[in-house]
């Protein structure tokens, strides 16, 4: 078993990033992914960092053509970029101002889109820019990893009749070698990746509708959870885990289950 990608989400939502690799730190999620978040002006915020719900956000779930509009993070100038259709708008993160003005401007942008959460609904304008690069705005907590694999995939695929891309997940790693769904026999054990870091196999994740959105731009174009229920009594797809011992998962790590 080996790692075949590796995927980081700089803001929940959008673009999904394929990288060589990406460090991972006990007890905490992938560095910098999902680090920042979109959310309605009148969402309700929790803890040190403002952790909003993805249904007070904008995210798949609610935005299925969200996949226009793509993003970017450099941590080492703390610039956060966001682009659509060949417009770039840039924030500096540590400047109210800029932050705002870029709120403000992906408020018109997602109002602009087919299907969006904002229109009809004023209470939720302006968007709020949320994060600094170190929070995690994930669905399952800040301390979760994510993976999955591609026979489950492919066995998705062939009851689907059509290729389903992995991005709809928007898990953190795809993984080659194991067999089909075999990932949930990971839960409750002890996996090794590479030959250092090693994580504790949490739970199978329960999926949203937002695996029913192209991710790719074409808004919902199949209905994977209703597929996932007919065919296999349940909504799973992927595993979670806690990082228990950090370091770089590369692609090409192999993979082992070690207690």
């Amino acid at each position: 078993m080996q790692i075949t990608a590796c995927y980081t989400y700089p803001v929940k939502g959008m673009t999904a990033h394929l990288a060589p690799s990406l460090a991972l730190r006990p007890g905490e999620s992938v560095v910098g992914d999902r680090a920042f978040i979109f959310a309605f002006g009148n969402a309700d915020s929790m803890g040190a960092h403002g952790w909003v719900s993805k249904r007070q956000s904008v995210t798949m779930l609610n935005t299925p053509f969200l996949p226009w509009i793509e993003s970017g993070w450099d941590p080492d100038a703390r610039v956060l970029s966001v682009t659509i259709k060949g417009q770039t708008k840039t924030a500096e993160v540590d400047s109210p101002a800029s932050r705002l003005e870029l709120s403000d401007w992906m408020t018109d942008v997602v109002l602009g889109l087919p299907e969006n959460p904002l229109r009809g609904r004023p209470e939720r304008e302006p968007l709020r820019l949320l994060g600094d690069g170190a929070a995690r705005f994930t669905d399952r907590g800040p301390t979760q990893i994510s993976l999955g694999g591609l026979a489950s995939l492919a066995d998705l695929s062939a009851k689907a009749g059509v290729d389903v891309d992995m991005r709809r997940f928007r898990l953190n790693f795809s993984v080659d070698g194991v067999d089909e769904w075999g990932e949930f026999d990971w839960v409750g054990k002890r996996v090794r990746i590479g030959e250092t870091v090693e994580i504790d196999v949490t739970a199978p994740i329960q999926r949203c509708n937002a695996v029913n959105a192209s991710p790719t731009g074409e808004g919902r174009d199949l209905d994977l959870m209703k597929l996932l229920n007919d065919e296999y009594g349940h909504l799973n797809f992927g595993v979670e885990a806690n990082v228990i011992v950090g370091g770089d998962v590369r692609v090409g790590d192999e993979i082992s289950v070690v207690a």
